[in-house]
């Protein structure tokens, strides 16, 4: 059971509560994944989109460009697909896994003072959760760079990370429930 907050931070959501009681499917997620990106409005989205420039601001030139680009595209891009999306099957998910998931959703907002930082760090985890549970890929897109050079691929129907095995033992990541593999050209 994840523990209540005394306020919420989510705009319609009870609190993880609600993310943790009444989910039990793909469709009862996305419903509640739905119902709080319906609360964020475009003066939202403006903040979160500054708080994301400010994030990238002492990055290199030419990774920050791409960073940021794949940064908006796994926020802006399924918020807009997560509540426009009406159209898939349902399937039970693996609730242990959810439920871990959870837990790193929560220690993470703990972990944060900063209002504007938690309603950018809430946004980015109900996408990632989207990514994760409901279509099963990788929480960061197909071109999201990382230090070194590498960048999430596919291939056929498989993903491939350059960090993945480096971040599953990370408690803060969530890579360690992203589909992807290891891409065995980074070690």
């Amino acid at each position: 059971m994840i523990k209540i907050m005394t306020r919420s931070i989510f705009k319609k959501l009870e609190g993880m509560q609600e993310l943790s009681e009444s989910v039990y499917d793909k469709k009862s997620l996305l419903s509640k994944l739905k119902k709080e990106l319906s609360a964020y409005n475009v003066f939202d989205l403006m903040r979160v989109q500054a708080l994301l420039e400010n994030d990238c601001r002492y990055l290199p030139p030419n990774y920050k460009k791409k960073f940021k680009e794949k940064m908006c595209e796994q926020i802006f891009s399924n918020y807009k697909i997560i509540l426009s999306s009406d159209n898939f099957q349902n399937q039970e998910l693996d609730m242990e896994q959810y439920n871990d998931f959870l837990k790193i959703f929560l220690q993470k907002l703990d972990d944060i003072t900063a209002s504007d930082t938690r309603e950018m760090t809430v946004l980015y985890f109900l996408c990632a959760m989207y990514n994760l549970f409901i279509t099963r890929t990788p929480p960061h897109p197909v071109g999201t760079p990382f230090p070194g050079g590498f960048c999430v691929e596919k291939k056929g129907d498989e993903y491939y990370c350059p960090v993945k095995d480096k971040q599953t033992e990370n408690e803060e990541a969530i890579c360690k429930f992203c589909i992807a593999k290891q891409d065995d050209r980074v070690k």
